[in-house]
């Protein structure tokens, strides 16, 4: 019995290697072999048999060769042979390093995936409407834009659109996602209130501090733990039109925020996290290149080639976290 245990494990690592080859081969930029100009290109078959005796004299030299090129679970399948195995040290530091990197590069395109789909929903102009971000954080709305509304602006707001295809049945949806949006507006209002008298509290025991502590997810990290914001709710009786623009557009950054940072609740993350669709060409570009350096020697790689550079996300970014005419408006706000 044991024999035959053994056994079917062996069969099974050697399918889930041959799989991991089949994915290997399947990649024209992968270099199996250094070839002199003119000389034919390897076959599939030829790739594979290079691979598989690699892999079978050294799984250390296997990972070391192609590890830049394997997905998560297939360096997981390599786990295996950190124990037991001669090479079980050396392979557990390599291990590390790709899976490692692995992590990276898949924060970085669910980073830029998000961004794609941001501004393909800022095009459409619906979910990230006036009407859709007020109801999705009613209380910060009202904070920042709503309380400076005049009667008219607000009834112009408020104004359903009423077209040919308008039913019943959307304006009834209409009003009750609006009543929702009071509903957990008052519900955002009693956290707040709970969070100002715990910090209260807290400062009276001995924290002077008197800050309260925010949380941010990281790219492809998502946090439960909601964002207390604590401008106060006192109305500024003399507020210029252009303090009630930069007002508004901190608003407006805030949700571009938080969608970019997996907060909003009802969004399905999985279909941009998960679609190449939301691959931008700019992007898909720069994985080529990096591809292209892959494949060379080290030697050969020029360093220059290897510099990083600020790329249209990261100035976006940049532009929403340090807007300082918004920043020093909300800090006047909140010394109200």
């Amino acid at each position: 019995m044991t024999m035959e245990v053994e056994v079917e494990e062996v069969e099974t690592v050697e399918v889930d290697a041959i799989k991991i080859i089949d994915f290997l081969t399947s990649k024209e930029s992968i270099c199996f072999k250094s070839q002199q100009r003119g000389e034919d290109d390897l076959t599939k078959q030829q790739k594979s048999d290079i691979a598989l005796e690699l892999y079978y004299k050294s799984k250390l030299n296997f990972l070391v060769r192609f590890g830049k090129h394997l997905e998560k679970n297939h360096l997981d399948f390599f786990q295996k042979f950190t124990k037991n195995c001669a090479e079980s040290a050396e392979i557990s530091i390599v291990l590390k390093e790709f899976l490692s990197s692995v992590t990276k590069s898949q924060q970085t395109n669910v980073k830029n995936r998000r961004y794609e789909a941001l501004k393909e929903l800022i095009r459409e102009d619906s979910y990230f409407s006036e009407i859709e971000m007020m109801k999705r954080n009613p209380l910060l709305y009202e904070q920042l834009v709503g309380q400076y509304l005049t009667e008219d602006e607000k009834a112009e707001r408020d104004k359903i659109n009423i077209d040919e295809e308008a039913t019943l049945v959307k304006v009834l949806i209409e009003g009750i996602e609006r009543d929702d949006a009071q509903v957990k507006r008052k519900k955002q209002e009693e956290f707040e209130d709970g969070m100002k008298e715990e910090e209260e509290g807290s400062s009276d025991s001995g924290d002077s501090s008197g800050t309260s502590k925010q949380t941010y997810s990281q790219w492809g990290e998502f946090s439960d733990e909601p964002i207390v914001r604590s401008i106060k709710r006192v109305k500024k009786k003399h507020i210029t039109p252009q303090e009630q623009l930069l007002l508004k557009e901190e608003f407006i950054s805030t949700m571009y925020l938080d969608f970019l940072n997996g907060k909003d609740e009802d969004f399905d993350y999985s279909a941009v996290d998960n679609n190449d669709k939301y691959d931008s060409t700019e992007t898909k570009e720069n994985d080529e290149e990096d591809k292209y350096f892959d494949s060379e020697e080290p030697e050969n790689v020029n360093e220059a080639g290897q510099e990083e550079s600020e790329d249209e996300l990261d100035i976006f970014m940049s532009a929403l976290n340090q807007n300082p005419a918004v920043s020093q408006l909300s800090k006047d706000i909140q010394k109200l």
